[in-house]
């Protein structure tokens, strides 16, 4: 006996975006992937909607000439995409204009797209024991006492030898499993933390406002860490799940360290450095319900939670929340969504909250919680050094002096400048055409470890060129600076100093993030230069000095978040300086101190310059006054 089912189909053409009537068995059910025939092509889908077998509304088809076949195959034993997921798909459609298919496909690990050919199960050999034998020997014995439970093959330690001839004469037998992700387990190390006063009340009153969003409103350092791990131990004992997202990797690592170190608890890692299978098996332990805890990057708002307690977006202004591909959403979007289903809240935590997120706050849509005090040290003063004058070096001396002072304490510095490689522009001396990626038309970035140039938009990249693509000239030049750059510089300038460097080329391996942070704790390095990537989350009370380079180009900026963008970075990068006793100063490279960004910087006063800065988005007709859309003609 059959049902009707209607199903979407990944397909190129976007007009495609409905969905399609099969039959299928009655085994099949809403949230399957479906094996089908179409346009005489076999295409893979979602089940979105199953109906009793009805011979009338087949009838109804075949007068219009339209046949509706039989499904190929079903895929899967178990629905992939449950009620909830499939529901949020097509409300994520509505909302960003983006098909169907796609809001499904964002939801999901690799391996359970529907384009995937993926076997779900990695499996790995396993040892169990049948049976005793009357007789052994001494090597025998040591094998059968280590089968008291079953233990992978590559875990028996007694001789190989003895353990085939266990096996062959059945006492012993091999069996696959399934390979499960094995991940560091820790035991309770850190005693419960006693939060302050001024924590109590956030909390009491994040649990007592009817409103189901937070703007956690709180400095660097005050303590918004803790409330999330108190939150989340809350949860925990009633037996729900929580998430936390982070909008970098490298935060995902530390802050799953903080959870296991505070509860001596799995938690579900989920991002995007994983391998596929450790995706889908991160994925199917949430599925079934196995952890409570869940820390993750964006894509890890779509993991098929069962009773989520709290959504937690920590430095939720930052711009990797918001995806700048198909489907476009913004994560913050998809987490109030998914907390209205199960009556649940979302914590939108930052010492610098998006405009939007803030402005909300203010009018009573969100309810504001304020932090307004560091739990340790205090707040770093802030100054402006002019950039050099001399423009073939990137550091001012004053610079390098203050560098040099801070080494001769033995203290730690940290140095922002948020733009990778060695040199942003490759030119030609003759025609003055710089080299351009031939995918997109973004300027390719110099890259001198490998000697390439890279897109850093598409990811294309080729050998340096020996003569110029427009002109056919040997004559090329390199314009600008990188962190690799910086990098060499400062070891040419600076005797004897270490240092780390950590962005997307240096952490591109497993766990690349985390090695070089817990580098830089361990004190193997002077100074850690890095992209945005470092001025978010990082806690080294030996770190007493905060450096930002190149800021001038974000506040010159046409974009009307630039200067947003900037104040965040400064204020975000400051935040890692001051978290000890250690006397701490930042310093600014800028040749526009006379900027009005400064005047809030200064004072690290968030709510003068957003009171400032609105008033230029009104005048401009700007977000979060007005909405805007953008439409791209492509052809």
């Amino acid at each position: 006996m059959h049902k009707l089912v209607q199903v979407y189909i990944e397909h190129k053409q976007l007009k495609l975006n409905q969905a399609f009537t099969y039959l299928a068995p009655q085994t099949c059910v809403v949230g399957m992937r479906v094996e089908v025939s179409f346009n005489n092509q076999t295409c893979i889908g979602f089940v979105v909607k199953t109906e009793e077998f009805n011979q009338t509304k087949i009838n109804e088809f075949e007068l219009n000439g339209i046949e509706i076949k039989e499904v190929i195959r079903v895929i899967d034993q178990e629905p992939v995409l449950n009620q909830e997921l499939i529901e949020l798909g097509f409300w994520m459609a509505e909302e960003t204009l983006s098909p169907v298919i796609s809001c499904f496909q964002v939801m999901l690990p690799k391996v359970k797209r529907i384009s995937s050919s993926y076997q779900d199960a990695q499996m790995e050999k396993w040892v169990r024991l049948i049976k005793v034998p009357d007789k052994c020997s001494d090597l025998q014995n040591e094998i059968i006492l280590e089968l008291s439970i079953d233990k992978r093959l590559n875990e028996i330690n007694g001789s190989r030898s003895s353990l085939n001839t266990l096996i062959k004469n059945g006492y012993v037998e091999t069996y696959l499993k399934e390979k499960t992700y094995q991940e560091e387990k820790y035991k309770q190390k850190l005693p419960d933390y006693e939060l302050s006063d001024k924590q109590n009340k956030a909390l009491e009153l994040i649990h007592s406002t009817d409103k189901s969003v937070i703007c956690l409103f709180g400095k660097t350092g005050s303590g918004k860490t803790e409330l999330y791990l108190k939150l989340a131990e809350e949860a925990l004992k009633q037996n729900r799940q929580s998430l936390i997202c982070v909008p970098e990797i490298a935060l995902t690592e530390q802050m799953v360290r903080r959870v296991q170190e505070r509860f001596g608890q799995d938690v579900v890692v989920y991002h995007s450095h994983l391998s596929d299978h450790e995706r889908y098996l991160q994925y199917k332990r949430v599925s079934e319900n196995e952890v409570s805890l869940v820390v993750g990057t964006r894509s890890a708002v779509f993991l098929p939670f069962k009773d989520l307690a709290w959504i937690i977006l920590d430095e939720e202004h930052d711009s990797s929340y918001k995806q700048e591909s198909l489907p476009y959403y913004h994560t913050r979007d998809v987490a109030i969504k998914r907390a209205s289903y199960f009556n649940s809240k979302v914590i939108l935590g930052s010492a610098t909250p998006s405009f939007e997120t803030y402005a909300r706050a203010l009018r009573n849509v969100y309810q504001m919680v304020e932090l307004d005090e560091r739990v340790k040290g205090v707040l770093p003063p802030i100054r402006v050094i002019s950039n050099p004058r001399n423009r073939r070096t990137i550091l001012a001396q004053d610079t390098i002096d203050f560098i040099q002072s801070r080494l001769d304490r033995k203290e730690q510095i940290i140095l922002l400048l948020n733009r990778r490689g060695f040199a942003p522009v490759f030119q030609c001396v003759e025609c003055s055409k710089a080299i351009e990626c031939t995918a997109c038309d973004r300027l390719m970035v110099y890259h001198k470890e490998d000697q390439t140039l890279k897109c850093h938009s598409c990811g294309l990249s080729h050998p340096v060129p020996q003569k110029c693509p427009s002109c056919g000239s040997s004559q090329l030049r390199m314009m600008g600076y990188g962190t690799q750059r910086l990098e060499e510089e400062l070891h040419q300038r600076i005797e004897g100093i270490r240092v780390l460097r950590m962005d997307k080329d240096s952490t591109s391996n497993k766990n690349g993030h985390q090695k070089i942070l817990d580098a830089f704790n361990q004190y193997e390095a002077d100074l850690l230069l890095g992209t945005q990537m470092i001025a978010k989350g990082l806690d080294n009370p030996r770190v007493s000095a905060s450096i930002i380079l190149d800021i001038d180009r974000s506040l010159l900026r046409t974009d009307y978040r630039s200067i947003e963008d900037a104040f965040s970075l400064i204020l975000q990068t400051a935040g890692r300086s001051g978290r000890s006793q250690l006397q701490s100063e930042v310093v600014i490279q800028s040749d526009l101190r006379d900027h009005y960004v400064f005047n809030s910087v200064f004072k690290h006063d968030y709510p003068r310059f957003f009171n400032q800065e609105m008033g230029y988005r009104k005048l401009g007709q700007n977000p979060p006054y007005t909405y805007l859309i953008t439409i791209t003609l492509f052809g």
